[in-house]
């Protein structure tokens, strides 16, 4: 079985908007396993719609498409796919509720112009199923038709993930005739390179064995994606732990979870084991750490405080024009790290304390380094962070890997 995803919107062929849609549903299709012969990203027009739809469906039985599902008059997914096949458009009885309900949630009024414009998000062509939109208001639609299966998303890339996951990708597990059991996993791992994850564990990567692994790269995260079929789930369970074995002797302490958990989660399920709690202090990230440490639940219950200090303009423009020549510079962004970590430590358990970001002055390739100290409990941990990219990746990246050196730090303390 062999998959076409097409992608629609002006914005994707203008420039605006990188399609980080065909990557994902690639990804997935991939572990099922459905080869992806196209990727086609076409403008908010009937015409490239038709001839889109008309060679996709030639080199392909599934058709994914994201876009176009919106409200608005530019939005011609569904009209294009039912003059494509001849069909009419019908409304969903259910897919308008499920709108009307939605306005009334967040408190806005569905006022006669809304309810007409939001009426075509409840549309769908002849002879398709509703795909609910658990996450947004437009409904999408799975259409089978003259021996090809036509699945249509948003392009919202968090509903459309909704849909696939869902939805989508069950539904090909049984188109695909499966009847062996199944089973998945995934393995979180962080502070190694994609690249060199997969020489790592290049033999399991074959797409010949079983179980299947994929590699799914997310800023410094790489999931490793684990799916096992058997005649029986105990055995696809076995094959499943086999390689989670594997995997753990070979990627150590850089393995965070097994069980879909992030960064975040990880150190915040491991400080309430330890019964310890956090403080931060941070100038380069500007409270991301912060923030990232507060996104799971009871946080209250262990994170302490969150401090941004300021510098001046005159500061930041020293630094960075000096980072290059002396390692003056270097040497107090780091201590400035260390005092900030002791001084949170002061009303925590863990102090983590972030100095400024050191940028280079390279236009063509720039970087940022960034010294962090893990003050835990008096114990201190001194580290030289360096990313390559604009202050703004340098930052989310950082942020990640303080995660990753608290987590480090209360794993080490826990042996």
């Amino acid at each position: 079985m062999k998959a076409a995803i097409l992608t629609i919107g002006d914005e994707l062929t203008c420039g605006y908007r990188l399609d980080t849609n065909s990557q994902a549903i690639s990804q997935r299709l991939a572990l099922l396993p459905i080869d992806v012969a196209l990727h086609l990203s076409v403008s908010d027009e009937m015409a490239a719609i038709h001839t889109a739809l008309h060679v996709a469906r030639h080199v392909a039985d599934v058709v994914i498409i994201t876009g176009g599902l919106g409200p608005t008059e530019d939005d011609l997914t569904r009209q294009a796919v039912a003059a494509h096949f001849k069909l009419a458009l019908e409304e969903d009885a259910e897919a308008l509720t499920r709108i009307k309900e939605r306005f009334a949630h967040r408190g806005r009024e569905m006022t006669p112009q809304l309810l007409q414009s939001n009426r075509r998000q409840a549309q769908i062509p002849t002879g398709s199923e509703v795909i609910y939109n658990e996450r947004g208001t437009a409904a999408g639609f799975y259409l089978p038709i003259q021996g090809k299966h036509i699945f249509a998303t948003p392009g919202i890339p968090y509903e459309m993930m909704g849909m696939l996951e869902t939805f989508i990708l069950p539904h090909l597990r049984e188109l695909l005739g499966e009847s062996r059991s199944t089973r998945r996993a995934a393995v979180k791992v962080y502070g190694v390179p994609e690249s060199q994850i997969n020489e790592m564990i290049r033999p399991l990567l074959t797409r010949e064995r079983n179980p299947l692994l994929g590699l799914l790269p997310h800023r410094g995260t790489i999931t490793i994606e684990i799916v096992a079929a058997a005649d029986s789930l105990a055995e696809a369970e076995r094959l499943i732990e086999r390689d989670l074995v594997t995997l753990r002797a070979i990627l150590k302490h850089h393995v965070i979870s097994e069980d879909e958990r992030e960064l975040p989660q990880v150190v915040a399920d491991l400080l309430v084991e330890r019964e310890l709690t956090i403080a931060t202090a941070e100038i380069g990230t500007g409270g991301l750490v912060a923030a990232r440490l507060t996104e799971p639940e009871g946080c209250e219950h262990w994170f302490r405080d969150s401090d941004v200090p300021q510098i001046s303009i005159s500061d930041t423009l020293s630094i960075e024009a000096a980072a290059a020549a002396s390692d003056e510079v270097s040497g107090e962004a780091a201590i400035l790290a260390q005092v900030l970590a002791a001084r949170q430590a002061a009303i925590a358990d863990i102090g983590v304390g972030v100095g400024p970001i050191i940028s280079s002055d390279n236009a063509r390739r720039p970087h940022g380094a960034v010294y962090v100290t893990v003050n835990l409990q008096g114990q201190e941990s001194h580290h030289r962070l360096s990313f390559n990219g604009d202050r703004n990746r340098v930052r989310q990246w950082a942020a990640d890997a303080v995660l990753d050196l608290v987590r480090l730090q209360l794993l080490k303390e826990r042996l």
